[in-house]
Order: structure tokens, then C-alpha cells, then sequence
């Protein structure tokens, strides 16, 4: 069981800002076409804070995230890297702001 629990992150299910996948990373010597392959993910996940172990049972069950994020990639190919657009990288920064804000609360 995992005690992560996902956030809407980039091209994975539901997609609210039809944001669509990421574009695929390439190679370095391939310029980013806005009609390029997309495909992957940019996933996020929080600890929210009903969970605890033991020892470590000092949040409220209502209370702000743990203070850890998960993010991962699950790209295309060997090459651990995806392409963003600004509308993609704007979501991305206000989900990663929004997660500090709530898991910094007192």
C-alpha cells in the first residue's frame, strides 16, 4: 500500500487544463515541434497527513501535507527528459507552489 497520494501533475488521467501529454525529448540535436510526439507523463504525489507511523503519529488528520513531494517521469526511451510548453510549465509551477504553501502551514 502506498502512502503517497497523486496530485494532477502533466498528461496523466483526467488532464483538467487539457494540457495533453508532454512532448518527447528527441536528442539534443532535434529542434521541439509543436506537431512532435507527445507522450509520458509528469506525475506528483503528496503524504497527506492522516498518514503516520509509528513514533510519528504528530500531524492532525486534517492537517497540511507531509513535507515531501514525489514527482516522476515516465518518458518515452532511455533518456530520462520531456518537453514542456509554457501552459504545461505554468501548471507544473502552480501545483509545486500550492503543495509548499499547504504543506508549510503551521
Amino acid at each position: 500500500m502506498s502512502i503517497y497520494a497523486s496530485i494532477e501533475g502533466i498528461g496523466d488521467h483526467g488532464d483538467p487544463e487539457h494540457l495533453g501529454q508532454p512532448w518527447t525529448y528527441q536528442g539534443s540535436h532535434i529542434p521541439p515541434r509543436e506537431d512532435g510526439p507527445r507522450a509520458g507523463v509528469i506525475g506528483l504525489a503528496v503524504i497527506p497527513s492522516h498518514i503516520t507511523a509509528d513514533g510519528r503519529d504528530d500531524q492532525p488528520c486534517d492537517g497540511p501535507p507531509w513535507p515531501w513531494l514525489r514527482l516522476h517521469l515516465d518518458v518515452v526511451g532511455d533518456d530520462p527528459c520531456t518537453l514542456l510548453d509554457p501552459a504545461q510549465a505554468r501548471f507544473l509551477a502552480a501545483q509545486l507552489a500550492t503543495w509548499a504553501d499547504r504543506a508549510e502551514q503551521p
